[in-house]
């Protein structure tokens, strides 16, 4: 980098036309790499069948990690699980089988199913199941993806949402120099995308006909997907008949003898003491064997009366199922997060907390219930004030700025200038950048163009031209002003213009997804950092600086050059990496994380916060995302009082 300003200290008599000459090259250079992953397959509208190919694989590695991972997590590996009973819907005791005969089934035979039962009966569990053993049939052509459609509306087509919540919940299908720009699309149209649509009766309180309509209109009539709701909620939406009662199944609640049999081979020997009374209640007690009927709330009994010093017959107690129901969901997040000496957990120095108090981290879990279905950490940022964002943009963007500035103007005994410019020319681009809306994370690679992307390119050259052109025209005059700007604002827009959704190479998870978006800054710091020092050697050896009030006493053309190099590395990787982090989803993360720790809603750790409550089993993971346990869980956090 140095060299190209030292080389040719000695041609400094012709200092306007070489600068102009490399300007012109270097700008050549960056326009032809700017546009080289534009134009290639430009004529391309579709994915090619390779691409689509190489879609599907990556696909399929990626759900395989991430379900089996919860497999484990949610104690559904065969010889943990509970024996789920399930039948077709209105069928008698003779139609009654084993969710595992289910599983085998259906991979076998792969169809439209709609799955029923109440809240906590184990739908979820079933799905990620069925999307296992699909997975492991290696002749099996269709990809498992389990979705949500709880934030889908009947009015949207449902084929235009389904591809959309793919990319979603697995952005690097996004990646269009890899996959083409319809890989999802084609995989859904060439039938190998199976879904696995969750949360039906999440869509809003009232059952919405339309619906069940809706899916099968825009959907292939026969293509396979199964289809997870609440009994009472699929009642009402299908009342219609749109889905034939032979597509669908009823996952059945435990019998008090099967309740009672899972709990004797589960208690610890030390435990069946304080167990008894609730064994022999469920005998006689109606209520009681209704309020642990399903998986989720029988596992949830376990969990919170794991203690030695806890008393499950306390359900006893209680006058209804309702409120057995209702003391489970409020005592288990104090029972897992407990760390008190005894504590089920304080084996578990490894995921221990870093001296939070317990009432807090329920206050925090509380607030996270209230204010998010679920927790993606770039998306945090959308419950903080937006005075606080463009704040945070003015006084980081001015405070870095004005800190360059006195470095570069204080060389040439302008400190004040150096100060004031520095910190107008930093707030008015925080400010702007501030307004720039929020992204997923990315990482570091080539992308093609869009309509919105050009806009956040533009956006990002213009603040670098006007800083570059600024900060050496100040110094150096209008010529070598211009074109730094111009060298300046290629950059900005390249580094715009080179990222892409995180890539499925290792299990993605929320840690990892922010760590490869900060990644992501520092390659674009990095950049600036060269090309910094590259404009910086260039106007010290080239231009000369002899004339221009340096302060410091270097006469030397080369001790010039390098001086120049590196106050050009110090502007460029400041400049463009606040640029950079600015509008970056980590820069929007950390603005939330402050902003919620100084408002006490949330620690300031609180990616340290969300993975203990996950190794605590009160959130699960989901890709990139936090979830509560349950929906039950979250609703009783989030109810007023």
């Amino acid at each position: 980098m140095i060299v190209a300003g030292l080389l040719v200290v000695g041609f400094r008599e012709d200092a306007a036309t070489i600068t102009w000459v490399l300007a012109v090259v270097v700008s050549a250079g960056g326009v032809v790499k700017f546009l080289v992953p534009l134009l290639e397959d430009r004529n391309s509208s579709t994915s090619t069948d390779a691409q689509v190919d190489d879609a599907a694989a990556a696909l399929a590695n990626k759900v395989r990690q991430q379900w089996d991972k919860e497999l484990r997590a949610r104690a559904l590996v065969e010889d943990k699980r509970l024996p789920v009973r399930y039948r077709p819907l209105h069928g008698g005791p003779e139609t009654e089988r084993t969710c595992d005969e289910l599983v085998t089934a259906y991979v076998d035979n792969p169809r439209r199913m709609v799955v029923t039962g109440v809240s906590g009966a184990g739908k979820t569990g079933l799905l990620i199941l069925l999307a296992v053993a699909v997975l492991r049939r290696q002749s099996a052509k269709p990809v498992p993806v389990i979705l949500s459609v709880a934030g889908w509306h009947p009015r949207q087509n449902f084929q235009e949402w389904l591809v959309n919540a793919v990319l979603g919940e697995y952005p690097f299908l996004a990646n269009e120099k890899r996959y083409g720009p319809t890989a999802v699309l084609e995989l859904l149209r060439r039938g190998r995308l199976l879904p696995l649509l969750d949360n039906l009766d999440q869509m809003g309180a009232e059952p919405d006909t339309s619906a069940l309509r809706t899916i099968e209109r825009d959907l292939d009539s026969g293509r396979p997907l199964v289809l997870a709701c609440q009994s009472g909620y699929f009642a009402a939406a299908n009342a219609a008949g749109t889905i034939p009662e032979p597509d669908v199944v009823e996952l059945l609640p435990f019998r008090p003898d099967e309740v009672v049999d899972h709990l004797r081979s589960r208690i610890p020997q030390v435990a069946v003491d304080r167990w008894e009374p609730v064994l022999e209640g469920l005998r006689e007690n109606a209520q009681l064997g209704a309020a642990l009927e399903t998986p989720f709330m029988l596992t949830l009994a376990q969990d919170v009366y794991s203690e030695r010093d806890s008393e499950p017959a306390d359900l006893l107690e209680l006058a209804d199922a309702d409120a057995m129901r209702a003391a489970l969901l409020r005592d288990f997040p104090r029972r897992a997060l407990d760390e008190r000496p005894g504590s089920p957990t304080d084996h578990e120095p490894a995921t221990r907390a870093p001296g939070w108090d317990l009432d807090r981290q329920v206050d925090w879990l509380t607030f996270l219930a209230r204010e998010y279905g679920e927790i993606a950490w770039w998306e945090l940022c959308s419950k903080v004030p937006g005075w606080v964002v463009v704040a945070r943009g003015v006084l980081v963007g001015g405070g870095v700025s004005a800190v360059l500035g006195l470095l570069l103007l204080g060389l040439f005994g302008r400190p004040v200038l150096g100060l004031v410019v520095g910190f107008a020319l930093g707030a008015a681009g925080g400010a702007l950048l501030a307004r720039v809306p929020a992204e997923p994370p990315r990482r570091f690679a080539p992308r093609r163009l869009r309509g919105v992307e050009v806009a956040r390119d533009l956006v990002f050259a213009v603040v670098g031209a006007v800083a570059g052109a600024v900060a050496v025209g100040l110094v150096f005059g209008g010529l070598p002003g211009a074109v730094t700007g111009l060298l300046f604002g290629v950059l900005f827009g390249l580094v715009r213009r080179f990222t892409e959704p995180t890539d499925p190479a290792g299990i993605i998870t929320p840690t990892s997804s922010l760590h490869d978006d900060r990644r992501a800054v520092l390659i674009a710091t990095g950049s600036g950092a060269a090309l910094g020092a590259v404009v910086g050697a260039v106007l010290g050896g080239f231009v000369g600086v002899a004339d221009r009030g340096l302060v410091v006493p270097v006469t030397n053309p080369f001790l010039v050059g390098a001086l120049g190099a590196a106050v050009g590395l110090v502007l460029g990787a400041g400049g463009i990496g606040l640029a950079t982090y600015s509008t970056s989803a980590c820069g929007r993360y950390d603005t939330a994380r402050i902003w919620l720790a100084l408002t006490r809603r949330t620690p300031l750790r609180l990616m340290r916060f969300l993975d203990h409550a996950h190794q605590r089993t009160v959130l699960r993971l989901v890709g990139p995302t936090y979830q509560f346990r349950h929906e039950l869980l979250r609703k009783q956090l989030a109810r007023p009082g």
